[in-house]
Parts: C-alpha cells; sequence; structure tokens
C-alpha cells in the first residue's frame, strides 16, 4: 500500500511541480500556435514580413498544419524573398495538399526566376522602358501596400482551389486554401461526424467531444475505451482484461450495443452481437488523429444502432505524420508497440502500421489443477493478445478528385463476457478488412468489406457441462453515396445540403444458429439541410432517415430538427435545443439463435431461441426519442464552457427473458435434445420490455488554459431514470448507470520537453440485474456495486535534436487497493488493479 501510494504522490509531485515553471511551458497545443499564427498574419497584413514569418514557424512548431507552411511561403513570395519562398513552397509541396499543381507551376517559376538572374546579362545599347514591376513578382511592395499571404494567385500562375474545401468524414486538412487563412481555418476545431461535413462545435446539432491527439500523447493511454472515459456522460465498464464496454448516458451491458462505434466512418462492430470488441481493431492510439464522439442519437445520418450516440475514431492522414516507433513494457508481463511509415511521391501519398498489444487476466475465475473444472483450449491467463498490420493510400488525380484505398488485418486473443449464464470466454479473433473512398467534388462513394473469422470457448466449467465451442464466420459489405451543395436561396438564405444513399449486406455463420441463417440486406436514406440566417446569428437543421430492417420486414424512419442561437457579435458561443428519435435492431444473436443450455442440475437444459416458438413472440425494434437543450461558451481565448441536459424516453428496450418451464400445453416441444442428450424443460430467448424508461440527465464541462503551463479540464455528468409500468407491466428495474461521474484532469507541456497529464475519475454506485444459472435454473438476482475511483497518470521527457525521442512512464489505476478494494466495474467482472509501465518512441 505504501509503494502504490508514494508512487502516485510521486507522479502528481512531478507534474504539479513542473507545472510552476512559468515561462518554460506551453498552453493547450492548439491555442498556443493560434495565438502565434494570428499574431504572424498581423505582421504579415502589415508588410513585416520577417517577423510576420517568425510567428508562424513558431506556429508550426507547437503543431504543424500544412497551411501554415503555405502561408510562410506566399509572405516570402510576396516580400519578393524568392529563395527562402522557393524553400517554404518545397516543404509545403511535401505535404501532398491538393493544390500541388499550382505550387508546383510557381516553384518552376521561382526556379526560372533564380537561372534568369544568375545568367550574365549582356550591356544594353540603350535602356528599353518597361512597366514597373508587381508586387509579389520578385521586388518589394509599394509603399502602403498591404498585401497578405495567402491571396489567390494571379492569373497564369495556376487555379486556386475553393476556400476550405471538402470534408468526407476526414479531419479538414486545410491545405490548398489560397485566400488569406485566419486563425480560425487552421487552428480552431471542426467536426464531421455530427453533420458528416467538417463544422465547428458550435454549429453541430449534437452535443459533441473531440479527443484531440495532444490528449491521447499526453495521457499515455493505449486503449481506446479507456481515452473515452473522459468525455462526459460516457459509460466505461472493463469487465476482463480484454473486454470493455462502451456506451452513453447509461444503457451500458455485457455486449453493450447501444453506441455506434466507426473507424473512418466504417462500422466496426460484430454483426453478430451487435457489441464493438475494441481490443479486436487493426488499429492503435499512434495512428489516430483524434476521436470525435457524438453525444445523443446518431441514427437520422447513422441509421440503426446509433442509439445513444456516435464515436468515429480517426486516423492519420496518408501522408501525414511522419515514419516512427514507440515501444513499452510493464508489470504482470504487459508489452505495447508499433511502427509506423508515410510518406508521399507526386499525387500519391501512403500510410502503414503495424503492431502489438499484449495485457494479461486481471484476475481468474478458476485456476488450474480443480478436478472439478475442466478448461477451455485458449490461453486462460491472457486478457488480450493483438498483432495487427493496416496500410493506407490516397492518390489526388485532380484539386476535387481523389481516391483512397486501405486495408488491414488483426490476429486477436481475448477473454471476454458474453450474456445471461455465458461468462467468460475466450475468442481468437481474425479479422480482414478493405476499404475504398472515391471524391469527386460534390459527390462522395465509399465501399469496404470485412470478413470476421471466431473460434470461441468458454474459459472453464464443471466436468459433465459443455464449453460452448463455437466458430462463428461473418460477412459484411457496405457501400455508400453521398452528395453535398451549398446553395443560396431564397434570398441569400444559406444551406448545407446532404443526401446520401447506403447499403449494406450482412451474412453470419454460426454453429448455434438457426440451420440456415439468412442474408440480410440493408438499405438506407438520409438527407439533412442546415440552414444559416440573420448573419449566422440563428440556423436550423433537419435531418431524416428512413432504414429498411429485414428482419422487421419493414421500414424505420428517424429524425432530428436542431435550433442553434448565437448571441453577440463575435457568434462564439451558441444555445442549442433539439429533438430526435433513433432505434436499434435486433442483432443476428436476437434474431436467429437456437442454443441449448445446461442446468447445473445434470442431464437438463433450456433450450434458448430467438423465434420462440412457445409463444410466437416477434421481436421489435429498441426505440429513443431525446430532447436535448445545450449551450456552448468559446468566446475567452483561455477556456470553454459547455452545459447541456437531456430527457430520453426508451422503449421496447431488448433483454432476456425469464426461462418458460414446460406446460401440459406445449409439453410436445420437449423430450430430448439430440446435440445434448439432456432433456428440454423450458424454453429461453429474447422479448422487448413492455416498461417505458424516462431518463433524466445532464453533462456540465469546461477546459482552462489560459495560464502558462498549466491545462485544466473536468466534467461532470448527473443520470436519473424513473420506470414506467403501463397497464399488466410488473418488470423490475435496475440502476446500471451511475447517478454522478466526475473527471478533472490536469496536463503539462515544457519547452525543454518535460510533459505529463494526470486524470482522476470517479462515480457513484450501480445495481445490476443479471440472469444466473442455480440448481432451480436461471434465475434473476440484483447485485450492489460500489463506487469507484481511477487515478492515471503519465511523465514524459523529449529529447535529441527537434526532440524525436522521447522516453514516458504511465501509471493506471495508481491508488488502487489505496483507500478502497480494487474496483469492480460489474458484478461477474475481474477486479481492476494497478499497472504500470515505460514507454520509449522514436519519430524518423
Amino acid at each position: 500500500m505504501r509503494g502504490s501510494l508514494s508512487s502516485g504522490l510521486l507522479l502528481g509531485g512531478l507534474l504539479l511541480g513542473g507545472s510552476l515553471l512559468s515561462g518554460v511551458v506551453h498552453a493547450d497545443e492548439r491555442s498556443e500556435a493560434k495565438r502565434h499564427f494570428t499574431e504572424g498574419m498581423a505582421h504579415i497584413a502589415d508588410g513585416r514580413y520577417q517577423q510576420g514569418v517568425q510567428q508562424l514557424e513558431e506556429a508550426y512548431a507547437i503543431l504543424p498544419h500544412p497551411a501554415v507552411l503555405y502561408n510562410i511561403a506566399k509572405a516570402w513570395d510576396e516580400a519578393g524573398d524568392g529563395e527562402r519562398a522557393l524553400s517554404a513552397y518545397q516543404r509545403y509541396l511535401a505535404t501532398n495538399p491538393s493544390d500541388a499543381d499550382y505550387v508546383r507551376t510557381r516553384i518552376k517559376e521561382l526556379e526560372e526566376k533564380r537561372r534568369t538572374a544568375a545568367a550574365p546579362t549582356p550591356a544594353p545599347t540603350q535602356p528599353r522602358p518597361g512597366p514597373a514591376p508587381k508586387p509579389g513578382a520578385g521586388t518589394a511592395p509599394k509603399a502602403g501596400d498591404k498585401p497578405k499571404a495567402g491571396d489567390k494567385p494571379k492569373a497564369g500562375t495556376g487555379t486556386a482551389p475553393k476556400p476550405g474545401g471538402k470534408a468526407s468524414g476526414q479531419p479538414k486538412s486545410g491545405t490548398g486554401k489560397r485566400r488569406p487563412n485566419g486563425p480560425e481555418d487552421i487552428y480552431d476545431e471542426t467536426v464531421v461526424t455530427a453533420s458528416r461535413s467538417a463544422q465547428s462545435p458550435l454549429d453541430t446539432p449534437t452535443s459533441t467531444t473531440i479527443i484531440t491527439q495532444q490528449d491521447i500523447r499526453l495521457s499515455g493511454i493505449t486503449r481506446i475505451p479507456e481515452l473515452l472515459r473522459r468525455v462526459a456522460g460516457m459509460e466505461v465498464m472493463q469487465i476482463t482484461g480484454g473486454d470493455t464496454n462502451v456506451s452513453m448516458r447509461g444503457q451500458n451491458g455485457r455486449l453493450s450495443n447501444k453506441l455506434q462505434v466507426l473507424l473512418n466512418g466504417r462500422v466496426v462492430k460484430t454483426d453478430l452481437l451487435g457489441a464493438t470488441f475494441w481490443e479486436s481493431l487493426a488499429v492503435d492510439v499512434d495512428q489516430v488523429e483524434r476521436i470525435e464522439v457524438v453525444r445523443g442519437p446518431g441514427s437520422s445520418l447513422y441509421g440503426a444502432d446509433a442509439f445513444s450516440g456516435v464515436v468515429n475514431i480517426i486516423t492519420k492522414n496518408p501522408g501525414e505524420g511522419g515514419s516512427g516507433v514507440r515501444a513499452g513494457i510493464g508489470d504482470h508481463a504487459q508489452m505495447y508497440g508499433s511502427l509506423w511509415t508515410s510518406g508521399s511521391k507526386g499525387n500519391f501519398s501512403y500510410r502503414s502500421s503495424a503492431g502489438f498489444t499484449r495485457y494479461p487476466r486481471w484476475t481468474r475465475e478458476a485456476q488450474d489443477g480443480r478436478v472439478d473444472i475442466k478448461h477451455g483450449s485458449l490461453a486462460p491467463n491472457l486478457g488480450v493478445q493483438n498483432a495487427r498490420i493496416n496500410v493506407r493510400t490516397l492518390t489526388r488525380f485532380s484539386e476535387d478528385t481523389s481516391l483512397e484505398f486501405g486495408g488491414g488485418y488483426a490476429n486477436a486473443n481475448l477473454n471476454f463476457y458474453g450474456i445471461g449464464p455465458f461468462n467468460d470466454y475466450n475468442a481468437r479473433f481474425n479479422t480482414y478488412n478493405v476499404s475504398a473512398k472515391l471524391n469527386a467534388g460534390i459527390v462522395e462513394v465509399r465501399s469496404n468489406y470485412t470478413l470476421l473469422d471466431v473460434f470461441a470457448v468458454q474459459d472453464h466449467d464443471y466436468v459433465g457441462q459443455t464449453l460452448y465451442a463455437g466458430d462463428p464466420l461473418q460477412h459484411s459489405f457496405a457501400t455508400a453515396v453521398e452528395a453535398r451543395d451549398e446553395p443560396e436561396w431564397p434570398g441569400g438564405l444559406k444551406h448545407s445540403l446532404l443526401a446520401g444513399f447506403r447499403y449494406r449486406l450482412k451474412h453470419v455463420n454460426w454453429n448455434y444458429l438457426v440451420d440456415i441463417p439468412p442474408t440480410e440486406h440493408h438499405v438506407g436514406l438520409y438527407a439533412q439541410d442546415a440552414m444559416k440566417f440573420a448573419d449566422g446569428h440563428l440556423g436550423v437543421t433537419l435531418s431524416g432517415r428512413l432504414d429498411y430492417v429485414p428482419i422487421l420486414a419493414t421500414v424505420v424512419p428517424s429524425g432530428r430538427a436542431t435550433f442553434i442561437a448565437k448571441p453577440g457579435e463575435d457568434k462564439r458561443q451558441a444555445i442549442k435545443a433539439s429533438i430526435a428519435t433513433a432505434f436499434r435492431t435486433p442483432t443476428f444473436l436476437e434474431s436467429y439463435l437456437n442454443i441449448p443450455i445446461q442446468l447445473p442440475l445434470s442431464g437438463l437444459d433450456i433450450q434458448s431461441q430467438s423465434a420462440r416458438v412457445d409463444s410466437g413472440v416477434k421481436l421489435g425494434a429498441e426505440n429513443i426519442l431525446t430532447a436535448e437543450l445545450g449551450y456552448i461558451n468559446r468566446q475567452s481565448d483561455a477556456f470553454d464552457v459547455e452545459v447541456t441536459a437531456y430527457y430520453n424516453r426508451i422503449s421496447n428496450y431488448i433483454q432476456l427473458a425469464q426461462p418458460r418451464l414446460l406446460t401440459l400445453s406445449n409439453l410436445d416441444l420437449g423430450g430430448i435434445n439430440q446435440e445434448t442428450g439432456n432433456y428440454r424443460v423450458g424454453f429461453g430467448g429474447w422479448v422487448n420490455q413492455c416498461s417505458v424508461n424516462n431518463v433524466f440527465g445532464g453533462e456540465l464541462g469546461a477546459r482552462y488554459y489560459g495560464v502558462e503551463g498549466l491545462d485544466i479540464f473536468a466534467n461532470y455528468a448527473i443520470n436519473y431514470g424513473l420506470l414506467q409500468l403501463p397497464g399488466n407491466c410488473a418488470e423490475q428495474g435496475d440502476q446500471r448507470t451511475s447517478h454522478h461521474k466526475f473527471n478533472i484532469g490536469t496536463q503539462l507541456r515544457t519547452k525543454f520537453g518535460l510533459e505529463g497529464e494526470i486524470t482522476f475519475h470517479y462515480q457513484t454506485g450501480q445495481q445490476w440485474g443479471e440472469q444466473v444459472a442455480t440448481l432451480q435454473g436461471i434465475e434473476l438476482r440484483k447485485f450492489q456495486l460500489p463506487g469507484y475511483h481511477l487515478l492515471n497518470g503519465r511523465v514524459g521527457l523529449s529529447f535529441l535534436e527537434k526532440k524525436r525521442a522521447t522516453a514516458s512512464v504511465v501509471i493506471f489505476n495508481a491508488l488502487s487497493g489505496v483507500f478502497a478494494p480494487a474496483p469492480q466495474m460489474h458484478p461477474f467482472g475481474n477486479r481492476v488493479g494497478r499497472r504500470l509501465m515505460g514507454f520509449f518512441e522514436y519519430k524518423l
């Protein structure tokens, strides 16, 4: 206990002590870079090119952005310094911008001018009068002129791209801009997930949170779900070393299926179970540019399963991020490795990565050597082990046309918990994916194919019981076509229009489904119009979608309407009011299951079926109606504040049905099960709840970065549910969501390379209702879980030229066992202990 406490205090002391080194640290990277960029552009606008470029170089050193390089090149060009302009244009060209053709043209002109100036010139017999040179063409501007870096090139020097370009589910790169690039264009946050196109968080129709690259790096966390814990209202539950379930604003559970998780816009859930196995993905945190979280229903644009929210993991673009390696090792045989390389040649760029992760189980339920227990065939002491590779390429055909192509593979062994009595499974995942995206002006086409090949077996059970080995094989193919336009009609009313079509094929083979599982064909049509009027002070966003759901044989509508008001002249605060609907369809497991469940009493089983032959019950979709009111304030350059209140009405919640014993009326459905040799005594399956859950909640978050050396963030979430029991409904509710959750953290960056972060998380207790197998059969029992806290931290030091090398130490759950026992986040889950890892990173 003393050692763990001292390690936590030492970590805190290092960071807090470092934060007192005023004058040698940066504040929030984005804000600091934005300040230097703003000052630099002001100098350039007044003709002070030397001072302006110096500030732009400072901004680029803090947070690199290709558009900063362009403005540096343009500044030297306008100042008449051809050599420096040529060098800066070449740096910008190396980022593979969309306006590469223009840049190459300008480079050739400058090189020709240099050759001409170096060649000997014969003395003219008489002067030849001609027009005075224009500013920016190799001479200094005339007195009084105030050219701005980023002005459009003159005729004949190339074609200027459209300001801002088009965003399509990827981060806005900012390259290719020819107008004066203000700080709002480069260093202000943009979100693409909320509306499927880039916009400020002030304009999004939903509440959003961005986990930035700075957050990822300074935290040192290598698990994506653990990064999500810092988001207000997020439910993160770690059951085993390899099984983390995530949801938003409640409704979490084993095999959580209420959150739509995307990787660069591609759905990554398993269609068999509806859950996301985070540790099986072919990507690691070193490849992630940022994570965007949409808080609240997203079915109006993303269709089924975007029930409580959407998480979009956005990786670094081909050609960006350079090359490097990061490796880590820790106690309990923890290991982490990531290797990546990125580059460009002409209009072609690429990024490839490979990685390895290993984390042990926290605890084991059954040790080796017991004569009454038999074990499965996979590694019983392993939480997760993941070996992965990923390649992405980008080819630009013109400024507005590009093709992105890529693929990945991951081999993952992980330990997870199923539902009902199916606990403690070990599984081997082989995941293959191929994706392509064509950007052609206002039209975008995306397609992807995923093959998931799994072998799973229960970790252990009593002798005489089956271990339920299975080998599901899942095929999924999806394609989508989207079109965007930004007309102004009538009378200058600004629109941002989006329309799309999406098709998804799903097919699963598994020995515990019906004999011939069908191939499901899902089709969705969606549209959105974001309107701005009153000079941008008012806005309305309307979105809607129609989804054909095969298992329901019907079309399900979803919609959202949002009103946005921006008081004040600067329009840097926003009041948002919205109402939205969303749904979740039954998974393959819930739709086609046919599995015998052995009871502890030898020789008896219950047949769990989706098509309930004993009652004829058919599942419907889960539904949610959400009303939300929010306020964002970003008027200050020192802090941001956001507050949100919401109401959810959840109906038709899908849950495991209570076992139904054989009666005289359905005795003909019993008898000996030919597969197991057991006698069938009842039936299980799923049912839509008859109750309605009314949830009231809110989130409050703030980030302060105005003091040199101190970047602080904090948020709080509250969630209370009220169960409504209409008619003869007699269901028993539980409390799977903590009423209160808190996050607070501080980040540090210094000029001499010391950096780090400390975060503290606390949430109050919960009550879970879970089905358990007993000698009397399968029963519903309630389990109380106390509240728990987590203290995580990282200290790192960067060194060598340009701080290419970084050594760091990361501690997770530093106070485990100090003031309370190690936390247990689910009644059946492992106790989550303390872990310590050391890392070394080198960037080429």
